[in-house]
């Protein structure tokens, strides 16, 4: 049985977080002033303004589809990241990696399918 998490303006989590992104942007922003370094965009300012949209869109969508999900599942599916960087990484930034590495990857995917699969059931 799954869950809606509800999250609470009055939790202090939610507020520590939000306190440590601002703090984040205000020390970026003074490290940015201290160097006096002009950035210049090298692409169109709109292709920035289509990322950042797409970033936003994704990560609400993301956190959306967490309200649905068991806890245990959500701690599997982000330990199976690992799984997406491998795939990745061979892929397009042409990496190599360890034999090692892709057990461990193909491990974590089995755990995750046995989990998911066989969570359910009961035994008799």
């Amino acid at each position: 049985m799954t869950t809606t998490l509800n999250f609470d303006a009055s939790d202090p989590f939610v507020l520590l977080e939000s306190t440590a992104r601002l703090t984040t942007t205000a020390v970026y922003a003074c490290a940015l002033l201290a160097i006096k370094k002009v950035l210049n965009p090298v692409a169109p300012v709109y292709k920035y303004c289509l990322i950042s949209v797409t970033n936003i869109l994704t990560t609400t969508c993301q956190y959306e589809a967490l309200k649905y999900v068991s806890f245990p599942v959500q701690t599997l599916i982000k330990c199976a990241e690992m799984i997406h960087v491998i795939v990745w990484g061979t892929l397009i930034m042409q990496k190599k990696y360890k034999g090692f590495d892709y057990l461990e990857a193909f491990l974590v995917t089995l755990g995750c399918s046995v989990f998911i699969l066989f969570s359910g059931r009961r035994r008799c």
